[in-house]
């Protein structure tokens, strides 16, 4: 798993990345979905062949050479450059290959992934990696309400993968949450993991309030604590997991922040949500 960690942010941190760069044109304020501009599809063409690919604008159905700038120099990655705040789907359901947004970007960022690598050298929008199944989402920034949450209408959030975050994060991340791993550096908002089926959840910062409501199984980590635990949460015990430091050797490798008092330290374990099926956990470190 180490050597895993370690080969994939060498590729993460080059700064000679060589591939299709998508730059955003003037757009105004009117948002551009690009849906089925992945990797898998992009990299193998040229640049005239990518202009003509259609993405929609609005209720508008454009090619992608009118509304981004094209050039080709490598088949390694698929880069967006830009304000891409508006700019949404960006790696929907991706299955393999990587992505780079070097910026901001917008709403439903990996949605529905299922393999592959997307780094964010920015911040996100709300609704991002709603209901993701696998591949890897790396934010060096900050990421908005519902991070690997459920579609409208649905109950199952994020099915697996994982999402790393070196920034805070806003309320219902987790939301739902089936499978994979959520490890955030900052803090998080309220309600995180609500619903939760199963998967884990690590924040190195402060929990906000009612995280775990509803949840039936899972585990939702807090190296700084929280200032109100739900009453439907039973204290169980003071002790040191040791499951828990795998995730934070591959963590440490990934660079969490990791000191002794974390890798070794005891943690209140409180079990819950007794309002749901009652077999998840919340794990707040003991001096925090």
């Amino acid at each position: 798993m180490r050597g895993c960690a370690l080969c994939t942010l060498g590729k993460i941190y080059s700064v000679n990345e060589r591939g299709v760069t998508l730059t955003l044109k003037e757009i105004g304020k009117v948002p551009v979905e690009v849906d089925g501009i992945l990797p898998d599809t992009v990299l193998s063409l040229g640049a005239r062949e990518i202009g003509q690919l259609k993405v929609q604008i609005g209720k508008q159905t454009v090619e992608l050479g009118d509304v981004f700038d094209i050039k080709c120099d490598g088949d390694e990655a698929l880069i967006f450059e830009g304000d891409l705040k508006r700019v949404k789907r960006i790696g929907e359901n991706m299955s393999q290959g990587r992505i780079m947004v070097k910026g901001d970007a917008g709403m439903h960022l990996g949605q529905r992934m299922k393999g592959g690598t997307i780094v964010v050298n920015g911040n996100l929008e709300p609704r991002c990696c709603c209901e993701m199944s696998g591949g890897t989402v790396i934010v060096k920034g900050n990421a908005k309400a519902m991070l690997g949450s459920p579609l409208p209408g649905n109950s199952k959030g994020m099915r697996g993968g994982m999402i790393m975050v070196f920034g805070s994060v806003g309320n219902r991340v987790g939301e739902g949450m089936r499978r994979g791993l959520i490890a955030v550096t900052g803090d998080a908002g309220d309600f995180a993991g609500a619903n939760m089926i199963a998967g884990t959840i690590v924040v190195f910062g402060k929990l906000g309030l009612n995280s775990g409501g509803g949840m039936k199984r899972g585990s939702i980590v807090s190296i700084g604590g929280t200032d109100r635990v739900l009453s439907t949460f039973g204290y169980s015990c003071l002790y040191s997991p040791t499951y828990l430091k795998l995730y934070f050797k591959y963590l440490r490798d990934c660079g969490f922040p990791m000191n002794d008092e974390i890798f070794n330290g005891l943690y209140r374990r409180y079990v819950g949500d007794m309002s749901s099926l009652g077999k998840g956990e919340i794990l707040t470190l003991e001096n925090s």
